[in-house]
């Protein structure tokens, strides 16, 4: 669904996003030439195995990025919120999307395609400098998860889950902290690499140990400092 056009200057995320080094002209162009989006929770971005045409840009909401493995498990890599860019491995060539992107609440996206993006990185060195310290800062954050994961029991995996998206989507609550992402316990598994009943054992022993709290479907965690801690036992 289409979304009444903001112009890129006024976004609330352009400090975080390729663009953020542009002079105004040249901001400019790329906000007259982007399409915004609206996707609801549950709605499909691109799929896995699709043609890429282009990046998606995120300005309000949050996508998770799945891919299917072997005997149609999916599991879910990423999760990008706002200032994130989805899909941007296939600006230099063009290929296939290697995996699905869906919405994980109500969300709203700039779409700029693959050719205009080409010619942006050639002319403009600082979105070139950009775009690779994005690709420098997922690796590094996919490498410090699998190696979490491998070297961790399920106990610390979760914990970890928890720190990390508490640095990334946390807010203060008094002394606590509150994730503002609604994930299911199926979603927190599926990232996890475990099934959701040994996830669901693992949050209830935190929550018997006061580290953690639930407020509906939103989690909250009173002593961060003390969750932290689990990790490097």
């Amino acid at each position: 669904m289409k979304s009444p056009q903001i112009d890129c200057s006024e976004c609330d995320n352009k400090d975080k996003s390729i663009f953020c080094q542009l002079e105004a002209g040249s901001l400019q162009e790329v906000s007259d030439h982007k399409i915004m989006n609206r996707f609801k929770r549950g709605q499909v971005l691109f799929h896995e195995g699709n043609p890429a045409y282009g990046v998606f840009c995120i300005s309000t909401g949050k996508v998770k990025l799945t891919k299917m493995g072997s005997g149609g498990r999916e599991s879910l890599l990423q999760i990008a919120g706002p200032g994130d860019l989805v899909g941007f491995q296939h600006i230099v060539k063009a290929g296939l999307n290697d995996v699905t992107a869906t919405a994980l609440e109500d969300t709203q996206v700039c779409f700029l395609d693959r050719l205009y993006l080409q010619q942006l990185v050639k002319d403009e060195n600082s979105c070139a400098m950009e775009l690779f310290g994005h690709l420098a800062r997922d690796m590094a954050g996919l490498q410090e998860r699998m190696s979490a994961f491998q070297s961790k029991s399920v106990r610390e995996r979760v914990a970890f889950l928890l720190v990390d998206l508490n640095r990334r989507f946390g807010v203060a609550d008094g002394e606590a902290r509150r994730l503002i992402i609604q994930l299911s316990r199926d979603e927190m598994a599926a990232m996890l690499g475990v099934a959701t009943e040994t996830l669901i054992r693992e949050l209830s022993t935190l929550k018997e140990e006061g580290l953690l709290e639930q407020d509906g479907k939103t989690i909250l965690l009173p002593d961060v400092a003390a969750l932290e801690a689990t990790l490097t036992v």
